[in-house]
């Protein structure tokens, strides 16, 4: 138990600077473009990305908004809303927090044209969600009364956490200034993993004698916070894929495909939590006459506990095994309609174990000079609307970025938040 809160509070605490970058992928800050498409290339010859003051951002995605999970009584008075949380639960509808913090940035230009750019640099990832579905609250609430003879099963939950570091190097071509393309190679190393390889409870009551079964098949694995934990031998690769096509002189197309790749945890590093298959119980009740007195009913709760934690015991176990990494794909389109208005597309989806989570975006770009851009975008997460706005400010060698991925701010209807703060150097402009 100890070692599951020190993994979740890890995975928690590392999860405040957010991947998903969506009113930022078709700005002016090169570090929010390159980190979705590692095609990106800046307008100047060498850039230089502050420690910690890189990229700072937050974004979290809820299942349920406060006016959907509560219900105001006449005395105003609230009171959970269970049917909204059992429609509101499942499927996509999950929490999730993608992280990605800068610890360091470089890149310069080399060649007779200045047409590649270099870089490299090194970044703390985290990537968690929890995925349950309504059918617990349902259960709960009604009871078992309602499936008498049915066998209820448990099997759509779901939890996934991994903090890892990527140290990655990249490059990105112009050729002819119509096509570039990039890749970028990282090197990872397993901080910590917490993932249900399978939760399947279920639960039976009879008919007749209203006694209830109780099925388990759990297998979860955990790597990371023991005593003699060395992150070195959790080891892995990855690669990002990009490519921008200057289609016409107004019109820009834009393909990327990001964390191709997967980490292996070291046996010594790992625990794994099993019921070896599939166990059951059956409890049928306590029994009691007037003559009992209340040590009975202890001993008999004793022997039902005793009996239950015998039949259901969780076994630990340790072998190696390998995750794959959550990959990212990002198809983008920017028409320029003048050298001030320009408007823009995006689709983003995000493969996870048990679903594709798929993010549609619209945009508009107000160049206001060469130094001061204006950003406004609609998205639809998973069916969730969002309204971002932000600017981008470039005086001199420093370009400042901020960007608010959900504007409206109204706090009852909240499910999504993001925000995205950033400083970078550049130098030897060609612009």
């Amino acid at each position: 138990m100890r070692k599951y809160i020190f993994l979740l509070a890890t995975f928690i605490c590392a999860s405040t600077i957010a991947q998903n970058i969506h009113t930022g992928y078709h700005s002016q800050a090169y570090i929010l473009q390159s980190s979705t498409n590692p095609a990106a290339m800046p307008s100047s010859n060498f850039v230089l990305g502050m420690p910690v003051l890189t990229n700072l951002s937050t974004h979290i995605q809820f299942p349920v908004s406060l006016s959907e999970a509560l219900d105001k009584r006449q005395d105003d008075s609230l009171t959970i809303n269970i049917p909204s949380l059992i429609s509101n639960f499942g499927g996509k509808d999950a929490f999730y927090v993608d992280a990605r913090f800068n610890l360091l940035h470089v890149g310069f230009k080399v060649g007779y044209d200045k047409n590649v750019f270099l870089y490299f640099g090194d970044e703390l990832v985290s990537d968690f969600n929890i995925n349950f579905s309504g059918d617990i609250f349902n259960y709960l609430t009604r009871g078992n009364g309602h499936t008498l003879g049915q066998k209820i099963n448990f099997n759509k939950e779901h939890f996934d956490g991994t903090l890892y570091n990527s140290f990655y190097l990249g490059s990105a071509v112009d050729f002819n200034d119509q096509l570039k393309i990039g890749i970028r190679f990282k090197v990872l190393t397993g901080i910590a993993n917490l993932h249900t390889e399978k939760i399947n409870l279920a639960f039976q009551t009879s008919p007749d004698y209203y006694q209830t079964t109780l099925y388990s098949d759990v297998l979860v694995k955990t790597s990371g916070g023991g005593g003699d934990f060395n992150p070195i031998k959790n080891s892995g690769f990855a690669v990002d894929l990009g490519a921008i096509y200057q289609a016409t002189d107004d019109l820009e197309l834009s393909f990327a495909i990001n964390d191709i790749g997967s980490i292996k945890w070291a046996e010594e590093n790992n625990e794994f939590y099993t019921t070896d298959g599939e166990n059951e119980y059956e409890f049928k009740g306590l029994i009691q006459s007037s003559a009992d007195d209340d040590s009975d009913t202890e001993n008999q709760i004793d022997e039902i506990v005793d009996s239950l934690t015998a039949t259901m015991e969780i076994n630990e176990i340790s072998e190696s095994y390998s995750t794959k990494l959550k990959s990212n794909l990002y198809i983008g389109a920017k028409y320029k309609l003048t050298e001030m208005h320009s408007f823009s597309f995006l689709f983003h989806s995000k493969k996870h174990p048990n679903v594709s989570v798929n993010t549609f975006m619209a945009g508009y770009q107000l160049q206001l000079g060469d130094s001061f851009q204006l950003l406004t975008s609609y998205k639809n997460f998973s069916g969730i609307s969002n309204v971002g706005a932000g600017f981008v400010l470039s005086p001199g060698p420093f370009q400042f970025h901020m960007i608010l991925e959900n504007t409206l701010l109204e706090v009852f209807d909240l499910k999504n938040f993001g925000m995205h703060m950033g400083l970078v150097l550049h130098f030897g402009r060609d612009d």
